[in-house]
């Protein structure tokens, strides 16, 4: 029997970002995915900005550019164009929506910006990266059967041929999707609304020029209508109920017939390309682990794609666990470390949850919905509305209760200039922690910290303690360094005995 540190089900975007986090500690893993080759269905079209951020911390910064002006040339026929294009003000036009209202652009959109990003091209390039570290990828290989003790995992695996094997490993990470086959092997609860009614995905021409709507949301009287921004794009929401359970690829026809209930009128297509049909499930696991079982991304949370937040939700995920099981393989941290993985990333898919349902009630074709709509899209208008509502969205409301007093405790630190003129994430590539120490606060003595973390000076007011996931983990001003010693311990095993915050960075 073959053994392995970790076992990560599926090769999606949250699966090759932890199986790219576990390279990065040293931990032995392989990646095991059902199908052949990568699903090509048009998914997500952004990366929200905490998203965005997990990947630049581990030095990707200029591929997500390329990424992006790779995405953007493909738009660039609806970028121009009305609901897609640039403002009067040449502000970026995309900065957000809910439910279809658009969320206007704040100050911390420049510094911190949504991408525009076809998943797509984000999951080729993870691939590539994956192969690059020369990580151990098996496709096709189905997982069909799962079992688990206090020692460790044992997995019974199939190839494309019916060929059968078992592997060993210490923890099965499920990142295997919204339909998870660990999590419904693993027996986790997932419990959420049922469905109530028809997303479609396809790309085709409109036979009729004439009735080519507009680039951008439209509100129409069974539903909604998207066209764009990639060409051909044609995304509906139709509220009259949920589509058969077994309709994932729809024909021309029953796109048609959709059309004509979202509409109120026949809409023929030509030029047809296909695509995908779903509904709105809104499901969070009751646990994210149980033992040696542990489920990241959609295998523990799915909801409606408004405001383009899940694919960032799951890689932070990746994020959250990735550097904690490392620990945990590796010795340093007892594996009680990885309760907060639970503790702190079960909440904000809560949240999302929540928003995702807000965003398909304000889209419902009903009298009083559209009446609410209406007063929303008012407030919206609103510069500190919009600002708080789009900090919700974007997740920079996001705080993990990780206790102290500071404010900056528990948040996520964005990039920033340090007096070596270096950034902050330049020292997170490597996913040791970070002790960032704000400059002219300097004792002369060098602190004794352990290989697990890099310094840094800003020109910040305060110093902190920053762990590979970018959470600020302590933060203090001036010399006072109370708490610091206790957070050392709890998320990298160490302390400072005694030591003070010193000038000597590295």
């Amino acid at each position: 029997m073959k053994h392995v540190d970790v076992a990560i089900i599926g090769a999606g975007p949250v699966g090759l970002l932890l199986a790219i986090e576990m390279a990065i500690a040293g931990v032995d893993c392989v990646v095991l995915e059902t199908l052949a080759e990568p699903d090509t269905v048009q998914k997500a079209l952004s990366l929200g900005p905490l998203g965005a951020e997990v990947l630049m911390r581990r030095g990707f910064s200029s591929q997500l550019d390329a990424l992006e002006a790779r995405t953007r040339a493909v738009m660039a026929p609806f970028m121009q164009r009305g609901g897609w294009g640039a403002n009067e003000e040449s502000k970026p036009r995309f900065s957000g929506h809910f439910g279809g209202i658009p969320l206007l652009t704040q100050p911390i959109d420049r510094s911190r910006p949504t991408r525009l990003i076809d998943q797509r091209f984000l999951q080729e390039f993870l691939l590539s990266e994956v192969k690059e570290r020369g990580i151990p990828l098996r496709r096709p290989c189905t997982v069909t059967d799962v079992q688990s003790n206090e020692e460790s995992v044992t997995l019974s695996l199939q190839d494309a041929h019916g060929r059968k094997e078992a592997l060993a490993c210490h923890y099965a990470i499920g990142c295997d999707g919204g339909r998870s086959f660990m999590r419904r092997h693993g027996q986790f609860a997932f419990p959420g609304t049922a469905p109530s009614l028809a997303f479609y995905q396809v790309f085709a021409e409109f036979a009729d020029p004439d009735q080519t709507p507009p680039p951008g949301w439209l509100m129409q009287p069974g539903g909604v209508l998207a066209y764009g921004p990639v060409p051909g794009r044609l995304f509906m929401v139709d509220f009259s109920g949920p589509p058969p359970k077994e309709l994932r690829e729809p024909a021309q026809s029953q796109v048609e017939e959709a059309l004509a209930r979202v509409c109120g009128y026949p809409v023929p297509l030509k030029a047809f390309r296909g695509g995908r049909c779903w509904t709105d499930h809104t499901r969070l696991v009751d646990t994210y682990r149980k033992g040696r079982l542990i489920l990241a991304g959609d295998a523990a949370h799915i909801h409606p794609p408004f405001g383009g937040q899940g694919l960032g939700l799951g890689l932070i995920d990746a994020a959250n666990l990735g550097w904690k099981l490392a620990a945990v393989v590796h010795g340093r941290m007892p594996e009680t470390q990885l309760d907060s993985y639970e503790a702190e990333r079960r909440p904000v898919a809560r949240e999302v949850l929540d928003n995702t349902l807000a965003q398909t009630a304000l889209m419902r074709p009903d009298p009083q919905s559209r009446a609410l709509r209406a007063l929303m899209a008012q407030r919206l208008s609103d510069e500190g509305e919009s600002a708080t509502l789009s900090s919700r969205i974007k997740g920079f409301t996001l705080r993990y209760s990780l206790g102290g007093s500071h404010d900056a405790v528990g948040r996520l630190v964005a990039d920033q200039p340090l007096c070596d003129g270096r950034q902050l994430y330049d020292l997170m590539v490597t996913g040791r922690g970070v002790f960032l120490q704000a400059r002219g606060v300097a004792s002369g003595r060098k602190n004794r910290f352990p290989s697990s973390i890099v310094q840094g000076e800003s020109e910040g007011k305060i110093s902190c303690l920053i762990r590979p996931d970018g959470c600020i983990a302590w933060a203090g001003e001036g010399n006072d360094v109370s708490g610091l010693d206790d957070a050392m311990a709890r998320w990298f095993g160490s302390n400072l005995r005694g030591a003070d915050l010193t000038g000597s960075v590295t």
